[in-house]
């Protein structure tokens, strides 16, 4: 009797300590009796329960982190929308540079547009997979290049863009988003008067999009880590004390989107190498048709 009580005693603390949170807590009885079967379905129920909270508790997270990537996401070209707008009211400029100003803030209010509904498919709902249009790849890089000018200026850097001509398959949106991320990188490790280079090139039968920078490098360690959310390398070494630490983990998605991984090559002192694969359009066939802007 004096066993069954302290059987029946450890049962009912364990119970109560799991009732007030420490969902880890397990009764494990092994009796041989009523009570280890009790135990072992109390046991399995406190697992179900844990299981379900570890489920609340990711979801919260993705929920989190999708603030923080949306918001870094419209960090670009807001910088270059409000860049566009201080200097139309800033300075008496000619009617074609106005002109040039104002529809540049237009095309980039139109992108935000998109970009939010599709970061919205991509982060929210998960999406696995998307329209792949044909573009010009030297006209998404030219916009890409109009859209970072900003950037170069704010970190003094000189930022070369040499794509090759070609038709290739891609969410143009998407796409440019990636690019952004990976210039603005490049420029925040860089220093005053050093190059980016935005290149496109026709690479093992795709085509290969990659952002070049000769800053501070990166360490084997900080380089196979990168993409993690949230990750940021050293900031005493680096001029950004800024961002959201999403960027590259939502670029590695983009790139995956592409069935292309996004890689990275790099050496301290000597800069890094970042990009990515796209697909060639197939070659056109039959009557003309207009080709999706970038």
């Amino acid at each position: 009797e004096q066993t069954l009580f302290y059987r029946k005693y450890y049962y009912c603390q364990s119970t109560a300590q799991i009732a007030a949170g420490d969902y880890a807590r397990r009764t494990a009885l092994h009796t041989g009796d009523e009570i280890e079967t009790l135990s072992r379905s109390f046991d399995a129920m406190a697992d179900a329960v844990q299981e379900k909270i570890a489920d609340l508790q990711a979801d919260v997270q993705r929920r989190e982190d999708f603030v923080g990537a949306f918001t870094h996401e419209l960090k670009t070209p807001m910088t270059s929308i409000i860049g566009y707008a201080d200097m139309l009211r800033s300075y008496d400029l000619p009617a074609a540079e106005r002109r040039e100003a104002a529809e540049y803030i237009y095309r980039e209010g139109r992108r935000l547009e998109s970009l939010s509904l599709h970061l919205l498919d991509l982060l929210v709902l998960e999406k696995t997979e998307c329209d792949l249009q044909p573009v010009q790849a030297e006209h998404l890089c030219a916009e890409v290049e109009q859209a970072t000018g900003f950037l170069a200026k704010k970190y003094g850097v000189a930022l070369s863009v040499r794509c090759q001509p070609a038709r290739i398959l891609v969410e143009p949106t998407l796409v440019k988003t990636l690019l952004y991320n990976l210039v603005d990188n490049a420029c925040k490790a860089s220093t005053t008067g050093q190059k980016v280079v935005l290149r496109g090139r026709m690479k093992d039968g795709r085509y290969e999009l990659s952002v070049r920078d000769y800053g501070r490098g990166m360490a084997p360690e900080e380089l196979s880590r990168i993409t993690e959310p949230f990750y940021m390398v050293d900031k005493s070494r680096a001029r950004s004390q800024g961002g959201a630490g999403l960027g590259l983990a939502l670029c590695k998605r983009i790139a995956a989107l592409h069935g292309s991984p996004l890689a990275f090559a790099s050496r301290p002192g000597e800069g890094t190498l970042a990009g990515f694969a796209a697909q060639l359009a197939p070659e056109k066939a039959g009557p003309p048709h207009e080709e999706v802007q970038p």
